[in-house]
C-alpha cells in the first residue's frame, strides 16, 4: 500500500515537472533573436484580439518596394486591456511604426516591444518586459 502511494506521488511529481517545463517554454521568447531589434513602418491589415496572445499583422514595403506581411506577437488580451488597449485600438489601414525582436529563422515575425501610431502616440511600450 505504501509503495503504491509513493509511486503515485513520484509519477505526479514527474508529470508536474514535465508540464512546468512546457508552460515555461511557452512563455519564453524562444524563436526570436533578443539580441537584435527591428523597427518597421507599415500599415495594419489585422488586429487579432484572441487568447493566448494578441497579434498585430501589418504590411511593410521592403527595399525593393515589395510588400511583406509581418506578424507581431503580444501578450494576452487581458494584459493588453491592463495596458490601456482594446479590441478597437488598431484598424486595417492604420499606419504604425513597430519595434520588436525578429524571428531567429528570418521569417517576417516579431515579438513586439513598441508600437507608435501615425500621430506619434506610443500605443505599446514593452521594451523593459521579458515575455510576449
Amino acid at each position: 500500500m505504501r509503495t503504491r502511494r509513493g509511486l503515485a506521488v513520484a509519477v505526479f511529481a514527474l508529470i508536474f515537472t514535465m508540464l512546468g517545463g512546457l508552460v515555461s517554454a511557452h512563455h519564453a521568447v524562444v524563436g526570436y533573436d533578443r539580441k537584435k531589434t527591428v523597427t518597421l513602418k507599415g500599415v495594419v491589415t489585422e488586429w487579432r484580439w484572441r487568447n493566448p496572445h494578441a497579434f498585430l499583422v501589418f504590411d511593410v514595403k521592403d527595399e525593393s518596394g515589395k510588400v511583406v506581411q509581418w506578424t507581431g506577437e503580444l501578450q494576452s488580451p487581458i494584459s493588453m486591456v491592463a495596458a490601456g488597449l482594446s479590441r478597437s485600438s488598431f484598424k486595417p489601414g492604420d499606419e504604425v511604426t513597430v519595434t520588436g525582436y525578429p524571428a531567429s529563422k528570418g521569417t517576417p515575425q516579431s515579438v513586439i516591444q513598441k508600437v507608435v501610431n501615425a500621430e506619434g502616440k506610443v500605443m505599446i511600450d514593452r521594451r523593459n518586459a521579458l515575455e510576449p
